[in-house]
């Protein structure tokens, strides 16, 4: 038999301690452990026979893969949705649905239950909703605010056994837990949201998907520091990840899976928060600039954030500080990295010979949901930098044609550390988008050595 030792466990990452510890030695929070036990394994010299080892055939794990490839996959009404999902939800899948709070979480939650029962009436779905933290009164507001259908089951309730009732009585095809912290169950004394309820109450969501091809949807809460409550293995158990995230200082959000075994994890949904819910933007690559302006210092480039192009702003301002010979300047990015700021820099003092060392660099990226790297606005960083070095703007820098609008130019393209432009990523892509949106790409921009720019 297997034996328990009693000690102490953090409730933020699950380290397991013989005597209580003020701070934890793994995630180094304070305060975090509480008593629990420990199961040991079972020795080695114990009589406890062990099973033989299933070995399968070739033939065999085909079949199992023919098997998995029939599941039933439930399309969504949005084929925007349906694209992002690889297809629709899968039947007997177990998805992580994340986020900080107030993003509407559990708002997508539901319009993502109204869009499957819009795609499925012939087929019928019995869809369910779980609430733990609201009551249903004021779910019913929300759902009739949002036009979710009444054929959509609603109940209200934390504890898990009620939900297995639940379960076993309407047996429906997808259901919709709000949230996977809030939920316990009474056959472990740890609270709510701890890592021995979470752990325990995901591994039961799992057999139950698999053993009864119910799909799941898990909503999580994010922790201050970013990351998905409750231990680890919860996002290693779940089939899908999806992270709602928020644009800084809009109403919009990203929609991604960092996780996801039925699809890619490439694609990213742009939604905007109306008063009808999330509304999926449809044409995002200049949803997030307020408008397109001219002048020194300011270049257009053309960023991916995973497959979605989107037209950002650079804007570059290069004053003289008051420094000595032997001091350096300041450098403050916004929604940039400043090492990859002081990384062009320092390319751009290198191969064109610039003496940037004592002034003032700062540089701001509009139009990005949220801070990303993208090697490919190397270029049109460099161009803001070098046009309010110059004082002038960028169709004067380059010497373009005067009856181009100099709102429509855009460029993108890498820097290397040996002094190179190198193509950006997703060429076909950036050029499209920028084709679609009347923008001119990279005018007299050549690929090969930096020092080749020539300036008016």
């Amino acid at each position: 038999m297997k034996k328990a030792k009693s000690g102490y466990r953090c409730q933020n990452c699950g380290y397991f301690s013989t005597k209580w510890l003020g701070k934890c030695p793994e995630c180094g929070s304070w305060n975090s452990f509480s008593e629990s036990q420990l199961v040991e394994p079972t020795p080695k010299n114990s009589s406890l026979k062990l099973s033989t080892p299933k070995i399968f055939t070739l033939a065999e794990i085909n079949q199992q893969l023919t098997t998995f490839s029939a599941k039933t996959v439930y399309p969504f009404q949005n084929p925007q949705l349906n694209q992002f999902w690889g297809g629709g939800l899968t039947s007997g899948s177990l998805s992580l649905l994340a986020g900080e709070p107030g993003l509407g979480k559990s708002t997508l939650a539901l319009q993502l239950l109204r869009s499957l029962f819009q795609a499925n009436l012939q087929a019928g779905l019995k869809l369910f909703y779980v609430t733990a933290e609201e009551a249903l009164t004021e779910l019913a507001r929300r759902s009739q605010r949002l036009g979710i259908p009444q054929e959509i089951l609603l109940f209200q309730g934390n504890q898990f056994e009620d939900i297995l009732q639940v379960l076993q009585i309407y047996q429906p095809q997808v259901m919709v837990i709000d949230s996977i912290q809030t939920i316990f169950t009474n056959q472990l004394e740890n609270s709510p949201g701890s890592v021995s309820q979470v752990a325990f109450l995901a591994n039961q969501f799992l057999s139950i998907s698999k053993a009864q091809n119910i799909s799941f949807i898990l909503i999580g809460h994010i922790t201050k520091d970013g990351q998905i409550a409750g231990p680890k293995t919860l996002e290693h158990l779940v089939d899908s990840v999806l992270v709602l995230e928020a644009a800084k200082n809009t109403n919009y959000r990203t929609l991604s899976f960092s996780k996801h075994r039925f699809g890619s994890t490439e694609e990213i949904l742009l939604l905007k928060m109306e008063p009808a819910g999330l509304q999926i933007v449809a044409d995002p690559s200049l949803a997030l600039l307020e408008n397109l302006e001219t002048g020194v210092g300011i270049v257009y480039g053309i960023a991916m954030d995973k497959n979605l192009p989107l037209i950002v702003e650079i804007q570059a301002l290069v004053s003289t500080g008051n420094y000595s010979d032997h001091s350096f300047g300041r450098r403050e990015g916004i929604n940039l990295n400043n090492s990859k700021l002081n990384t062009i820099l320092a390319i751009a003092e290198k191969y064109l010979s610039l003496k940037l060392k004592n002034l003032d660099v700062y540089v701001q990226i509009s139009g990005l949901p949220k801070t990303i790297t993208d090697d490919s606005l190397d270029l049109p960083i460099l161009l803001a930098i070098l046009s309010s070095l110059y004082s002038k703007p960028i169709q004067v820098l380059l010497n373009l044609d005067k009856k181009l609008n100099p709102q429509k130019i855009a460029f993108a393209g890498r820097l290397t550390l040996s002094g190179k432009i190198r193509q950006a990523t997703s060429l076909d892509r950036r050029t499209s988008i920028a084709k679609n949106l009347g923008f001119l790409f990279n005018p007299n921009i050549t690929i090969g050595n930096l020092d080749n720019l020539t300036f008016s």
